[in-house]
């Protein structure tokens, strides 16, 4: 997992696809998004970042002009909640609507599977993020892999 997708400025945004990953190669896509978001660009350590849940969890990823640029896990907890993580977009495609995009695709492929409720532990700088999009801040904050955090939930 070395290689940079991230090297050009991001082209014309109506190339955007996001989709549930179906193949090795989309999962590797959406662990190298991960790799480089979490573990170059925030110092999380790999083994904590790659947590062994990714084979049963469902995935999205997000390609613009074949060029994997953003992804999401789903992680279901039980029959009627899921868990919405590993949330990322590489940083010269951020602020133009793709993780809007991806938390809502993720939130319809968890109702699918009659999901009634989705929860997340949100980076606290990305807690407006998610209460725009309807979650609701839950308890007090707290830390995780060394950053602080917010639990969040939103009724489907």
């Amino acid at each position: 997992m070395t290689k940079k997708l991230n090297k050009h400025p991001p082209p014309n945004m109506a190339n955007l696809i996001i989709k549930p990953v179906e193949t090795s190669q989309e999962l590797s896509d959406a662990q190298e998004v991960r790799h480089q978001v979490f573990i170059e660009e925030q110092g999380i350590k790999r083994e904590v970042e790659f947590d062994g849940l990714d084979q049963n969890s469902d995935h999205l990823i997000a390609y613009n002009n074949n060029i994997p640029v953003g992804t999401a896990r789903i992680r279901y907890k039980n029959d009627v909640q899921a868990k919405l993580e590993r949330m990322a977009v590489l940083k010269p495609y951020r602020g133009r609507g793709i993780g809007k995009g991806i938390a809502k695709a993720s939130l319809k492929l968890a109702e699918t599977k009659g999901t009634l409720e989705v929860v997340l532990n949100a980076q606290q700088s990305a807690r407006g993020f998610y209460e725009k999009l309807g979650f609701q801040q839950e308890g007090v904050p707290f830390e995780e892999a060394g950053i602080p955090h917010i639990a969040m939930t939103k009724k489907l």
